[in-house]
């Protein structure tokens, strides 16, 4: 069976926007690649083998449950998990080969606990909070908390990174605070004598517009899937990569003034030849998109028509020439100067593109090219 609409990913573009990136890099920088949430919506084992296979150096995920998914398909590169890993998970995470989090000498303890029970050694990498304030050891108690690491049996400290609350320029100014924080911390490191560990800070708009913010490693998201965090990606010819299509399931004619779709919220103004496509808000395909919207069918833009329903989206198409089932569609355009690009739905809905691109359910097929 196949489902006339579908999220269509071209690798190539994530490969583009990867060596685009690397080329920001000093020689030796390394690379990870976030694909939690599926990769944005784009497949998270799908995009880690194309990533894994052009040499990134480590993925990362969110729970520990998304890195299992990984290895399961056979993804070797190193896995990092960012999120709070439970304690019962300890163990599956120290099977599967996944490095692990952790925000205070507590969870430390947990992970030496769990990786003692099976034997094994843990890799870790300490959160410093440095003015995000959400999770994470705060950045001037990071030198007694390294060295308390450094001594337990069992447990490696393989890196230590912080996240910055303000990288896409609002607040600026939260930035050089953030990073004074961080070099104060290693500073700690370095005058006790504490191996540093490898360092990472920048996301994706730290990467693109802060080379001061490399350090060892960094992690890039959402420029990976070509979109835009900050003025200075803008300009980097990052490549979209995912485009919504869906194709007319069924043509309903309206007469003037009749109401359509819940609540009639839309009235038709003349008489009109509404489309029907087979997706709605249970695919991630925003609700709130129904006033404002467009879609790309026949070669120009249409107007929606009527709030958006849960398996169901209809769509003016009175001014489309020759309207008929099986017209292909496009909900979401792979392209930066589009109206219906990830960032001008995202837009119009009042959020962020992450939300859009994330949002996209898994009853979605996900085509690769």
């Amino acid at each position: 069976m196949s489902r006339p609409t579908y999220a269509e990913v071209d690798l190539g573009a994530v490969r583009h926007n990867l060596r685009t990136l690397r080329a920001c890099l000093a020689p030796g920088t390394k690379m990870l690649g976030i694909v939690k949430a599926d990769a944005y919506g784009h497949g998270a084992v799908e995009v880690s083998r194309a990533l894994e296979a052009h040499g990134v150096d480590m993925l990362g995920v969110a729970l520990v449950e998304e890195g299992i998914a990984l290895r399961v398909e056979g993804i070797r590169v190193p896995i990092l998990v960012m999120g709070v890993t439970p304690a019962d998970e300890i163990p599956a995470a120290m099977q599967y080969d996944l490095a692990v989090t952790v925000g205070d000498l507590e969870a430390a303890e947990e992970v030496q606990r769990g990786a003692g029970r099976l034997g094994r050694t843990a890799r870790v990498h300490l959160k410093v909070d440095t003015g995000m304030n959400r999770f994470g050891v705060r950045s001037e108690e990071v030198g007694g908390v390294v060295a308390a690491i450094s001594r337990m049996k069992g447990l490696v400290l393989e890196g230590a990174y912080t996240h910055f609350a303000c990288a896409d320029g609002e607040k600026a100014g939260a930035m050089p605070m953030q990073l004074a924080r961080l070099r104060a911390a290693l500073d700690e490191l370095r005058a006790a004598g504490i191996a540093r560990p490898l360092i990472h800070a920048a996301n994706s708009s730290a990467l693109m517009a802060m080379p001061e913010t490399h350090f060892d490693m960094v992690r890039s998201g959402l420029a990976l899937y070509g979109i835009p965090t900050c003025p200075a990606s803008m300009a980097a010819a990052l490549q979209p990569a995912l485009t919504l299509r869906s194709e007319v399931a069924h043509l309903k004619r309206v007469r003037r003034g009749e109401g359509v779709s819940y609540g009639h919220r839309w009235e038709a103004k003349r008489d009109s030849i509404l489309g029907l496509l087979p997706i709605g808000y249970a695919d991630g395909y925003p609700r709130s998109l129904w006033a404002r919207g467009q879609v790309r069918v026949g070669g120009r833009l249409a107007p929606l028509a009527g709030v958006i329903c849960m398996d169901a989206t209809l769509v003016d198409l009175t001014d489309v020439e020759n309207p008929r089932v099986g017209m292909p569609v496009v909900l979401l355009e792979a392209a930066h100067d589009s109206p219906i690009s990830a960032a001008n739905l995202a837009a119009l809905c009042n959020t962020i593109p992450y939300e859009i691109l994330t949002g996209l359910g898994k009853r979605l097929p996900r085509i690769y090219r």
